[in-house]
């Protein structure tokens, strides 16, 4: 049996042990501010997103369709046409006025809905490849005819858009 005397260090030395394991204890909030901080680091190092959708949406070719004194921003993306969208290859024409974009297939439609109550009877969702679901208001063979549907679409009221929207989509089969 060990004296008091002796047995003081030993506890002292057991106390300390157990404090300094439990200080040095990494914290669910510690990981997540370091991840937060290295994906930081990442997207200003990059100038976009590091997951797989910023880099299609870093492909995805963003100009401006130039009619007449009018400049509208065109958009060339491949397209897929999701079932009960409206849209084919067929009823796609090149320029295509978009009025909203959505993550969610769903909500894609019941605006494409509200479209073709308000008089947009060749209203259409088309995919991306992230998937985002664009939602067309119209589909237009000409230059002249996507700036009068643009003209159209922005003069609505009934339409509530957002930034970026409208823009034009020209599928990225038409060159």
């Amino acid at each position: 049996m060990l004296s008091p005397m002796k047995r003081l260090p030993l506890l002292l030395a057991l106390v300390a042990m157990i404090l300094t394991m439990g200080a040095c204890k990494t914290t669910e909030a510690n990981y997540r501010a370091a991840y937060e901080n290295a994906k930081l680091k990442q997207q200003e190092s990059t100038g976009l997103d590091s997951t797989i959708y910023g880099r299609i949406r870093s492909q995805a070719m963003t100009s401006q369709l130039v009619v007449g004194s009018d400049s509208l921003p065109l958009k060339r993306e491949y397209v897929g046409y999701p079932a009960d969208g409206g849209s084919s290859r067929e009823n796609l024409l090149r320029y295509n006025v978009v009025v909203g974009q959505f993550k969610q297939v769903f909500n894609a439609r019941q605006m494409r809905q509200r479209l073709i109550d308000s008089g947009y009877e060749s209203a259409m969702i088309v995919n991306t490849r992230e998937p985002l679901y664009y939602v067309i208001a119209v589909t237009a063979a000409t230059p002249e005819e996507a700036l009068a549907a643009w003209q159209r679409v922005t003069a609505d009221k009934n339409i509530v858009l957002r930034s970026p929207l409208p823009f034009i989509l020209q599928p990225a089969r038409y060159r």
